[in-house]
């Protein structure tokens, strides 16, 4: 099948780019043909080495840089534009001969803007793709659904371990199981530890990744040997990145703490996971509930141990014994949880090896694509 993925948001990193390539390389995998559209103008953060069509519409609205009083009219521009690419698309679809289109990162905002369009009425599956419904957007996210309704090929796609957006008068919203995040050489990676071990902290860094807290309990924990801890942040905002350097700058003295103020693409970011042997995640934003967490099937997908805030995708951990979970309440819970966590690596680290790979044959790119492209007419499944 020729399957268009329609990409609008623009990162100069981080998972959009990410999940962009793992659908991509999936499709190719198995025997489709994905092309790209997107708006004029638009960069690419990686070669994907595919076809790309230009949207009509204008290129993307971006925040970055925006004074306050201005972002109410770049959100009105925004949607807009979104109209008309979507316009744009229908007419596309038609001409390059597609089979399905992939709209991979969406809100009910999108659903909004699609039902305002003639893509509504496609003659091909449109699958939107959330990545999570938070207890405060599903209400919305439940409004749009059911407009949707009437329209036949419009499929609301949520990644999730959970349930709670499903409705039996809903047949097309449908939840899909989170997919790991690999290297993109499409190549295994082993389970290692090195000496000292390696710790990293990774990702894009907001205030409340509760990284001090970590930082205090490092600072003041007892290991069974020697612990190297790596603290990379991108950051999208002057706050969090002045806050960030901040924070280096107050611990640059503490021994075996290193950090890299960076947005990591490609071969970079690749390079940073498999040169650490655990990733710490102790997050305690009650958000990763409902939206799946990025950096833990990250972790996963590069055979990485994880240390992680009981908030996030609790359901991973009571499955799989791939990590621990760390009472956040404190710096002395905290110390004693990543003492703990620690520990073990440096004692027994093939301990979590096996749940690592139960959790990858479970969270597989394969079972994602298959569980996008369903429903599909005989002649095209898959």
């Amino acid at each position: 099948m020729r399957v268009a993925i329609l990409e609008s948001i623009i990162m100069p990193a981080g998972h959009e780019v990410e999940f962009d390539r793992l659908l991509i390389n999936e499709l190719k995998r198995q025997g489709h043909e994905p092309i790209f559209m997107v708006p004029e103008d638009f960069t690419f953060k990686v070669d994907y080495d595919v076809d790309v069509v230009y949207l009509e519409g204008g290129p993307v609205v971006t925040y970055a840089g925006a004074p306050k009083w201005k972002k109410p009219f770049l959100s009105l521009l925004r949607e807009k534009r979104r109209r008309a690419w979507f316009n744009s698309a229908a007419k596309l679809i038609k001409e390059h001969h597609v089979d399905a289109l992939i709209i991979p990162t969406a809100t009910y905002r999108y659903v909004k803007a699609l039902l305002d369009t003639s893509l509504k009425d496609a003659d091909v599956p449109v699958h939107l793709i959330f990545h999570g419904i938070g207890s405060g957007e599903l209400e919305r996210f439940l409004k749009q659904a059911f407009k949707a309704k009437p329209y036949p090929n419009v499929f609301l796609d949520v990644i999730t371990l959970r349930d709670d957006m499903l409705r039996r008068n809903l047949p097309r919203v449908y939840p899909l199981v989170p997919p790991v995040f690999t290297p993109s050489t499409g190549e295994q990676p082993k389970f290692i530890t090195h000496q000292p071990l390696r710790l990293g902290f990774f990702g894009q860094f907001r205030k409340e990744k509760n990284i001090i807290p970590l930082l205090e309990a490092f600072k003041g924990a007892q290991f069974n040997g020697p612990v190297e801890l790596l603290v990379q942040g991108a950051t999208v905002t002057l706050e969090d990145g002045e806050l960030f350097e901040s924070i280096a700058r107050e611990y640059s003295q503490v021994p075996n703490i290193s950090f890299l103020h960076a947005s990591l693409i490609g071969e970079q970011w690749e390079r940073a996971l498999l040169d650490i042997d655990a990733i710490l995640m102790p997050y305690g934003a009650e958000r990763y509930r409902y939206h799946w967490s990025a950096m833990l099937y990250t972790a996963i997908g590069f055979y990485k141990p994880v240390l992680v805030s009981p908030e996030i995708n609790p359901e991973v951990l009571t499955t799989y014994h791939i990590g621990e979970v760390v009472d956040i309440q404190s710096v002395d819970t905290i110390r004693n949880g990543l003492e703990s966590f620690v520990n073990q690596l440096i004692d027994n680290p093939s301990v979590y090896r096996e749940g690592l790979q139960q959790a990858n044959e479970e969270y597989s790119h394969y079972g994602l694509i298959r569980g996008i492209l369903r429903g599909m007419n005989s002649q095209n499944t898959i």
